[in-house]
């Protein structure tokens, strides 16, 4: 029989029992934020808690992980500009997070996990984890699923380089995961033209450059969308499931050398 890991669902007496000591709270950050007009402004919070949901499934009874319900607002200014998009201030989204962390630790818990669905996040969330440590105590990681999960089929150069957003990965995975939000007909092939200068200046490069979408993008796309299938989604969620449970078993019972 699964354990109910759903934090929420349990009374507070109940959770005043857990078992602390060893065991992770985990907390899934996604975003509502344009993703062309093909996919729903909800993907990845959806990407995030599937994914999660996979890895718990995963996990046998004797790991302690529990699941916070998923936090769908983040830091999306990059994407200013297109209606529907909502973002917090990084201000805002910093303050939330330490007032979950300093509740969790409040009730005894030792260790906090981020399953990260928006790559917006990822600076601001290592940097907020270690603020997290050192003003609760609690042991805090910060987990990237899109910067771990190498996909289980062939892409090509291009996309792996360029297609970062609403392109061939998170369409196949939204097809999986909630085929009637996705309409394919409006699926759209986008590589933006970044200037080539001997040295990466963009995204995951020595030199990043700050970017907003509509600087390089009319419809808010970046990658192939239309090579998006339900089956590649499937695998996508299989391996990210594998990989995360893997992390989570590993996290559950992590130490300092000090304690």
């Amino acid at each position: 029989m699964s354990l109910n890991r759903q934090l929420a669902h349990h009374t507070w007496s109940q959770v005043a029992a857990l078992d602390k000591q060893q065991g992770v709270v985990i907390l899934p950050i996604g975003a509502v934020e344009q993703h062309g007009h093909h996919l729903p402004l909800l993907t990845d919070t959806l990407i995030a808690t599937r994914m999660l949901d996979a890895a718990l499934a995963l996990l046998p009874n004797d790991v302690n992980a529990w699941v916070l319900p998923s936090l769908p607002y983040s830091k999306s200014n990059e994407h200013t500009g297109f209606p529907g998009t909502i973002s917090l201030s990084a201000q805002t989204l910093m303050a939330v997070l330490h007032d979950i962390a300093r509740s969790l630790a409040d009730a005894g818990f030792r260790r906090l996990a981020f399953v990260n669905g928006h790559g917006g996040n990822v600076a601001l969330l290592e940097m907020t984890a270690r603020d997290i440590r050192a003003a609760t105590g609690l042991i805090c990681f910060c987990l990237q699923p899109a910067l771990f999960v190498e996909p289980p089929f062939p892409i090509s150069a291009e996309e792996r380089r360029l297609g970062f957003h609403g392109g061939e990965l998170e369409t196949s995975l939204v097809l999986a995961i909630a085929p009637e939000l996705v309409d394919m007909d409006k699926a759209v092939r986008h590589y933006a033209d970044f200037p080539e200068t001997g040295t990466p200046l963009f995204f995951f490069a020595p030199a990043s450059t700050a970017w907003l979408s509509r600087d390089w993008s009319a419809d808010g796309i970046f990658g192939d969308a239309t090579l998006g299938t339900a089956e590649k989604g499937d695998a996508l969620i299989a391996a990210g499931g594998q990989k995360l449970a893997d992390l989570i078993r590993v996290i559950s019972t992590f130490e300092t050398a000090r304690g």
